[in-house]
């Protein structure tokens, strides 16, 4: 998985010195958003509060749990299409509305993981409303 922005290697540490109780706050809340890393939420929680945007460039959203499901029946169903689509190319052209489903499943797979063009979010949008 490619962290951060690409292209931009991170050089430079920053130390935080915390009592055992400050530690186990700031897991405890790490641990709220999904988060498997300190530095990561760190990252993300001074972002937000400089600009006012939650996340960092270049973080890849974590798949809901409720989404998890979904998201496992979604890439069996890209499977299974992209087989289809294999098969029909081996006879020739792809059938429009085939393609348009595998092109559907794709874009529905991306969005259940909070990927691609409908990533927006609300907060996204109250944000660029208020500039």
């Amino acid at each position: 998985m490619v962290r951060g922005v690409p292209g931009q290697r991170r050089e430079h540490c920053v130390s935080v010195r915390l009592n055992e109780e400050e530690l186990k706050q700031w897991h405890a809340a790490r641990a709220k958003t999904g988060r498997r890393e300190l530095g990561a939420w760190v990252r993300a929680v001074v972002t937000e509060a400089m600009t006012g945007r939650r996340g960092v460039p270049g973080d890849v959203p974590v798949v809901p749990p409720v989404n998890h499901e979904a998201y496992g029946q979604l890439v069996q169903a890209a499977n299974n299409l992209n087989q289809l689509t294999r098969y029909m190319h081996q006879g020739g052209e792809l059938h429009a509305a085939i393609q348009a489903a595998v092109e559907e499943v794709g874009r529905a797979a991306l969005a259940v993981r909070g990927l691609g063009p409908d990533r927006e979010t609300e907060d996204d949008q109250e944000h660029e409303a208020a500039l």
